[in-house]
């Protein structure tokens, strides 16, 4: 198995949901690495901001870490956002049974109604900095085949206050929540590895999990090796409808110093015979290690669909071996 497997829909097809898979499974092969996860997002595109929110359990461990981080624009660092509030090692206390989370920093999120409506909130009034967001659903979670694992679109609407200024929130992001897999942490000697989402409104939303097409001519062809499997995952849901992707492909252009997207550049076909080709450019990003043997860029996406304008979240991995032979390149 590789280091992405986890992100693999290797069953196929969908999965099933139920209402308690909203809250704290702690089920899974007692390992250390064993992760459960919660993943929030909204953005101001107008004003090029991206919210990122996260919660990370370790069951066997009985650790949590979590938080937020927002940023405006490019960052060359995590530190340089206008937000960020990221707490590790903390008791498992804060998660609780996963209804309602609560950490030291002020960040809450509440479920409302399981896996119809989400509330965020975050409160700091040192950094003149407040979030007040209800996500509620547009259609069914996206359940991988593994029943270990859903995306699911949802519309974000409330306040939000950055640095003292005012901005209203009203996007369509995508929101993941995983559990009962292992998540190694050990190094991966592979390309880097990227999972986007892009919504354009109620009627059309993606997701897609891979490496670069080889056969485009990356810019680490003939420097790293090729992976086994390019494409690990993807779905498409149009007018409510839910579609596996079952083909990939995709290029990524990077910044030469830190080696940060660019753009994507996607064609991809669902199990109808559709095929679709979708471009984006990144308008906000940073950079944090969401453990210590990776580098994440993550961003929000400005994205091109047939003269259609939409936005997502861009999550690039790349571990050492990339980052390494690449900057000797340089």
């Amino acid at each position: 198995m590789s280091d992405t497997d986890w992100n693999s829909n290797l069953g196929g097809g969908f999965g099933s949901h139920v209402p308690q898979d909203e809250y704290y499974h702690g089920v899974g092969d007692p390992v250390d690495t064993l992760t459960e996860t919660w993943y929030w997002n909204f953005h101001v595109p107008e004003a090029a901001i991206n919210c990122f929110a996260y919660c990370w359990v370790h069951p066997t461990l009985g650790t949590v870490s979590s938080g937020l981080m927002i940023f405006k624009g490019i960052k060359q660092s995590h530190l340089a956002c206008e937000l960020f509030d990221y707490r590790d090692y903390m008791a498992m206390t804060v998660v609780g049974d996963g209804s309602d989370i609560q950490l030291p920093n002020s960040m809450r999120v509440q479920a409302i109604k399981p896996l119809e409506h989400v509330r965020l909130t975050f409160d700091d009034p040192v950094r003149e900095t407040s979030v007040a967001v209800d996500l509620r659903a547009i259609g069914v979670p996206i359940m991988r085949a593994n029943n270990k694992h859903f995306e699911q679109v949802m519309h974000v609407t409330g306040d939000l206050v950055l640095r003292g200024e005012r901005y209203k929130v009203d996007c369509h992001a995508v929101r993941d929540r995983s559990w009962g897999e292992a998540r190694p942490e050990n190094h991966n000697p592979a390309p880097p590895y990227t999972w986007v989402t892009g919504a354009f409104g109620e009627d059309f939303a993606f997701n897609v999990g891979s490496h670069d097409d080889p056969d485009r001519n990356p810019e680490w062809k003939g420097i790293m090796p090729v992976p086994t499997r390019i494409f690990n995952d993807g779905w498409v849901v149009v007018k409510g409808e839910q579609r596996r992707i079952r083909n990939a492909s995709k290029i990524t252009t990077r910044t030469p110093d830190q080696f940060g997207p660019i753009t994507h550049d996607y064609s991809f076909e669902d199990d109808r015979g559709e095929t679709y080709h979708i471009r984006g450019k990144l308008v906000a990003q940073t950079i944090w290690g969401g453990w210590s043997n990776i580098t994440c860029h993550i961003g929000l996406v400005e994205w091109d669909w047939d003269g259609r304008t939409g936005y997502g979240e861009s999550q690039e991995v790349q571990w050492n071996d990339y980052v390494y032979k690449m900057s000797q390149q340089r």
